[in-house]
């Protein structure tokens, strides 16, 4: 088993390759509390990038967040097309914008950083439709705390990586432990190069290990390199 420290010296490295090789996502654009909860629920199992320019589109599709919570389901989903699993996502938006608008009479949720992180990451989970991932999200781009966001492809480069070492970890324990790992000041920049290694080479079903950045110190990519090339298939006899 990985310690503590091992892990901490592990994503230390590996965030200064990612950070050398891939290109930067930017500086982020602020954004109002309410805007950063549904920019999080867009951009859960999806790259930055992907997300920055999928979110502008959605939002000049409406007039305004109102015309967003009476629209149906289905017209959200046709303005977030491309986005992976656009329709649920549109399901948890058209929850979360009528759970705010009942509990507030508004979309204004500046007060919600007054309130403390913990409370205020209470208050975030109790809106309906809302995720961990979202919470997380917010409380690290939005209300200054250090979270850590974790969707599936950012659970599944850390289990490729040796740092999840077990298959029922729970997630508040495997937060934990990334948090201590990662520093705050570089907790932005873990989610964003994170998940840009999951989308481009870290894949779910063939990852392309011969071409990662941290196959030398991946137990995964290390077991990848040890196996036999695929035999190529013959050519059929005319």
């Amino acid at each position: 088993m990985l310690a503590i420290m091992n892990k901490q010296d592990l994503l230390a490295k590996s965030l200064k390759l990612l950070d050398k090789k891939l290109p930067p996502a930017g500086v982020p654009e602020p954004r109002p509390v309410l805007e950063e909860v549904l920019y999080a629920i867009v951009r859960e199992g999806y790259t930055t990038e992907g997300a920055n320019a999928a979110f502008a589109r959605f939002k000049g599709t409406f007039f305004d967040w109102n015309e967003v919570r009476v629209s149906t389901v289905p017209e959200i989903a046709d303005a977030l097309k491309g986005v992976p699993d656009a329709g649920r996502k549109a399901q948890r938006i058209s929850e979360i914008l009528q759970y705010v608008f009942e509990m507030y009479y508004s979309f204004d949720l500046t007060d919600l950083d007054k309130k403390g992180l913990k409370q205020a990451a209470k208050q975030l989970a109790r809106f309906t439709g809302m995720t961990d991932f979202a919470v997380a999200w917010v409380i690290q781009r939005s209300l200054g705390g250090h979270a850590l966001p974790l969707d599936e492809p950012t659970l599944r480069v850390m289990r490729r990586l040796g740092v999840i070492e077990t298959e029922d970890e729970d997630l508040e324990s495997i937060r934990g432990t990334l948090e201590h790992a990662v520093a705050k000041s570089a907790g932005q920049a873990f989610t964003d190069r994170i998940a840009t290694l999951a989308a481009t080479v870290c894949r779910e079903g063939k990852p392309r290990c011969t071409d990662c950045l941290l196959k030398s110190d991946c137990p995964t990519g290390q077991d990848q390199g040890r196996r036999p090339p695929e035999p190529k298939p013959k050519p059929k006899s005319r």
